[in-house]
């Protein structure tokens, strides 16, 4: 099934709206499920986890697709790698700390050396499993699966391109690591887009071609909130522009250059600030000549308490008031 019909499948009972605001991993439960109508080799391999993540309509188009490794993350990707090197479209979801940093040698063994073509899952990253404690948060996923050779890094922003992402994986099976990120149910709601790997979307810009006083540069479902903090900006008189950056790995040079082209370059993620999109866009500026000042936001360096989501949130300062306030005290 081609990409455009899988997304529209998977949202036929809803609209694109609310699709967009169903649980993440029912959404992409209903993804697979469609992606199988016409994909035979789609499997699941799941870790206990999967329970939870809407699998009926996989399990009933082909039987036997989805297989139970039990609490056992680091099974769970040898057992994935294996069948898609016989030629699966695999897929392996769990909470996105125990699918990337427990299971890091496996990743970078099987994903990395051996370029097994395994699609790994993060679910319910950056602080969406808070209030079960540090140890559920996932803030340091994409710091290490963006450090292994041959893994494509996608961060959907939305339900939408979540489903977009998994139907171009399925099509064209890699190494690589989705991460999954839901928004608080109040958040404001992204404008329809289009999405593609590899590259950027520009979500507002108050200076096309030319210098804004504020480029933003974000990913996963907080764009909602970097896009709400452009607006307040914009009310101070600064010109603003703000792009969500769906994949990380390959980053698409796109964004450097509308980074680039203005007097502060932000970065905004529901990560650590150390090693993230903050990091790697740090990276890239580093070489430019007349580069912008940069200022990362995202999760403190230091692990917090167990909370609800939201509140985590506050405490890191990633509200739109508190991103506002980050960049007019450093523009001053």
């Amino acid at each position: 099934m081609p990409r455009e019909d899988v997304v529209a499948e998977t949202a036929a009972t809803t609209s694109p709206a609310e699709f967009d605001r169903l649980d993440s991993r029912v959404a992409f439960g209903r993804a697979l499920g469609r992606i199988a109508e016409s994909d035979p080799q789609v499997m699941a391999v799941i870790s206990d986890y999967g329970r939870r993540l809407s699998l009926d309509a996989l399990r009933s188009r082909l039987p036997g697709s989805v297989v139970q490794c039990g609490i056992a993350e680091q099974n769970q990707v040898e057992v994935a790698s294996a069948l898609a090197n016989e030629g699966f479209h695999v897929f392996a979801p769990s909470y996105a700390p125990f699918i990337t940093a427990r299971v890091l040698d496996q990743a970078r063994v099987n994903l990395g050396m051996m370029g097994s073509p395994v699609v790994l899952v993060g679910l319910g990253a950056g602080f969406n499993a808070g209030i079960l404690g540090p140890s559920h948060m996932a803030l340091e996923d994409l710091a290490c699966m963006r450090s292994i050779p041959g893994l494509t890094v996608v961060t959907p922003a939305t339900n939408t391109e979540l489903a977009c992402a998994l139907a171009e994986l399925a099509h064209g099976p890699r190494p690589a690591y989705v991460r999954i990120t839901q928004a608080p149910a109040d958040d404001p709601a992204l404008p329809a887009g289009d999405f593609r790997l590899g590259r950027c979307r520009v979500l507002a810009d108050d200076a096309p071609g030319t210098e804004a006083d504020v480029a933003v540069a974000t990913c996963g479902s907080i764009a909602s909130r970097a896009l709400a903090a452009a607006g307040l900006l914009r009310e101070r008189g600064l010109s603003c522009r703000v792009v969500s950056v769906g994949t990380v790995k390959p980053l698409d040079r796109r964004v450097v250059e509308l980074l680039a082209s203005a007097r502060l370059a932000v970065t905004v993620e529901e990560h650590s600030v150390v090693g993230g999109l903050g990091g790697l866009l740090a990276e890239a500026l580093l070489g430019r000549s007349g580069a912008p000042r940069l200022l990362r936001l995202g999760a403190p360096d230091r692990y917090l308490e167990a909370d609800e989501q939201g509140r985590l949130l506050e405490r890191a300062g990633l509200t739109p008031e508190g991103m506002a306030d980050a960049v007019l005290a450093l523009l001053g």
